[in-house]
């Protein structure tokens, strides 16, 4: 029995069911962190051995694994007894899910789950960073959302476009773009719209900067893109601050 078990799930239908298995025991495990120390351990601990074993691609996506890890306990721990606790918790296994599917090779299309993957941790750091105090250690909060860009950058560099670009060429562009964003969003900061309008600006920029260098460093950068790029950035800029509503 137990090695029909085996043999089923090392079957591609298999991979998922355990890669699906992982992830539900990620996300119960998350549940019931409720700001226990003694949970967060069981569930790091777990999180860690589901990551690292088989530890296949291990440091290529450790990045994303990490703020995954980071975002899902600040996320818990900021929804005690709220109604959508528990579907914060699955949508947080199901990114767990899509990690390990891409770091494990199940999934065919890898590219574009791991865009998916890298824009929605980028959009939820953004939403954390804006929906936090901004008068409670916001320089320290401000940089480490600057590091964890700076960390998702290298990773979407690594992964989308690893041979086209050299170490130090590739060091400018991510600190390079990091720094730009870095002044955005202190822009923003200082603009009285709420959280989700600010993250959601913040997030459009960080699309279209990761847009410009795709193309750029591979080649099919022309006019028409440029253009369309500043074309959308600024429609969406107008309808994000249209609906936001300005407070002093």
């Amino acid at each position: 029995m137990l090695k029909k078990l085996k043999s089923a799930l090392k079957s591609p239908t298999g991979s998922i069911l355990a890669l699906a298995l992982k992830a539900a025991v990620f996300s119960g495990l998350l549940y019931f962190v409720n700001g226990q120390w003694s949970m967060v351990v069981v569930f790091l601990a777990a999180a860690l051995y589901f990551y690292f074993r088989p530890s296949f691609n291990a440091d290529k996506f450790l990045a994303s694994f990490l703020v995954l890890l980071v975002v899902s306990l600040l996320i818990r721990w900021s929804i005690v007894n709220n109604q959508w606790s528990i579907v914060i918790v699955i949508f947080l296994g199901f990114l767990f899910f899509i990690l390990l599917g891409i770091k494990n090779l199940i999934f065919i299309k890898r590219e574009s789950l791991y865009h998916f993957l890298n824009n929605l941790l980028l959009l939820i750091i953004f939403i954390l960073f804006f929906r936090s105090s901004p008068y409670h250690l916001f320089f320290i909060k401000y940089l480490l959302l600057i590091f964890a860009i700076g960390l998702l950058s290298k990773e979407f560099l690594n992964f989308l476009i690893p041979e086209l670009l050299p170490s130090q060429k590739k060091k400018v562009i991510i600190w390079g773009t990091s720094f730009l964003i870095a002044q955005f969003i202190w822009a923003i900061n200082l603009l009285p719209i709420n959280f989700l309008n600010a993250a959601a600006l913040s997030f459009l920029a960080m699309f279209i900067l990761q847009d410009f260098v795709i193309h750029h460093f591979s080649g099919t950068i022309n006019r028409q893109i440029i253009l369309r790029n500043i074309t959308v950035f600024l429609v969406l800029t107008l309808i994000i601050c249209g609906a936001s509503k300005w407070s002093p």
